[in-house]
């Protein structure tokens, strides 16, 4: 489970200082979480301000992919401490390939930063005795047709079909990144009313999420015991917030957290003695976007939350028979994660996403 991003800094900053004392000659024990961790946190510092703000968020995923890619193909290397050489160009594309629980608008918003994207990683491993990167010059012309490829693979994945068979039966594929495609004299554009039209109507297929699916209660709550669980959930979140650390909890991650006290009470008639694993997994998959309205601020790891706040009702002996554990394995963080971004992703205009294609940073004051 993904720590948020004000933990990473502060830990990003504490091992900043250690380095200083250690020596580069012996690579410690590898870590995933705190590796991760450092460069996500890096990131965060050095770049939230300078995208826009849906920008911002949507490289923050991809690099959170990308970094788990780029471990995952080394992994033998990483784990025994050897000093790894990280193919970058092959892991972008792995990363990018990989991004099947995403709306269209992910790839297309993407696009411009995937340089500085690059280039960060580049940096980071210059200074790092983990890891170095052999890469290439940036082709904006050929990450272009990797994405056209992504969005071509992605509509026939969304519509249940087997990719391979697709691939071997003919150029569907092709043909359809090539319809994704709009040529000048300079670089390839994406023909965005066509990438549009073409998806139109096409549901994005959802991330993996263990447990059944349950139903409301038949005996229902009094309108009095729901506002009861209300007053309850404001309470223990209120609480949850200000025993964090200092802004781990943002208002965002607060509202989210209500939404499942009150959406659990008034359609599954069940108040936080009754919780479940069933329960919370079904509400979030079901019902969550109904109760709760994302905000492009600190999507990636606000799906953690939940189960770090169900750990903290556990210890006010507040909550009965949730199997933690299996709550932390069941996907469910990545599930809110992906839920949250395709549905901002998927009210962004056309107009907007042309903008972000077009001046990706904000502009300096």
């Amino acid at each position: 489970m993904k720590q948020g991003k004000s933990a990473q800094i502060k830990k990003f900053k504490k091992q900043k200082s250690l380095q200083k004392f250690q020596q580069k000659a012996k690579l410690s024990p590898f870590d995933y979480n705190d590796f991760a961790g450092f460069l996500r946190a890096r990131f965060f510092l050095t770049k939230q301000h300078s995208y826009q703000k849906e920008t911002f968020e949507v490289a923050s995923f991809f690099l959170d992919d990308l970094i788990a890619t780029m471990v995952q193909q080394n992994f033998s290397d990483f784990t025994s401490d050897k000093h790894v050489i990280v193919k970058l160009n092959e892991v972008m594309e792995a990363a990018l390939v990989q991004s099947s629980d995403r709306d269209w608008r992910y790839f297309i918003v993407l696009m411009p930063v995937l340089y500085d994207i690059q280039a960060f990683i580049a940096k980071e491993a210059s200074v790092s005795d983990r890891f170095s990167v052999q890469t290439t010059a940036f082709d904006p012309n050929f990450w272009r047709m990797i994405i056209r490829t992504v969005l071509a693979v992605n509509y026939f994945r969304f519509q249940g079909q087997d990719v391979a068979k697709v691939m071997s039966e003919g150029n569907a594929i092709d043909d359809l990144q090539f319809k994704f495609l709009n040529q000048n004299a300079e670089d390839d554009d994406f023909d965005l009313a066509t990438i549009e039209e073409v998806y139109k109507g096409l549901a994005v297929t959802q991330p993996v999420l263990s447990g059944k699916t349950v139903e409301p209660k038949e005996e229902k709550l009094s309108p009095e015991a729901i506002d009861d669980e209300v007053a309850f959930g404001k309470r223990m979140v209120e609480t949850f917030q200000k025993t964090a650390i200092k802004d781990v909890v943002s208002e965002q991650e607060v509202q989210m957290l209500l939404a499942f006290h009150k959406g659990l009470a008034e359609k599954y008639q069940v108040t936080h003695r009754e919780w479940t694993n069933d329960l919370l997994t079904t509400f979030a998959k079901n019902d969550l976007m109904a109760y709760w309205q994302p905000e492009w601020d600190s999507l990636d790891g606000l799906g953690g939350e939940i189960a770090r706040y169900v750990k903290f009702l556990d210890q006010k002996k507040a909550v009965d028979t949730v199997r933690l554990a299996a709550l932390e394995s069941s996907g469910l963080d990545h599930f809110v994660d992906i839920l949250a971004v395709n549905t901002l992703l998927a009210q962004l205009s056309m107009q907007r996403v042309e903008a972000l294609l077009q001046e990706p940073k904000r502009s300096e004051k």
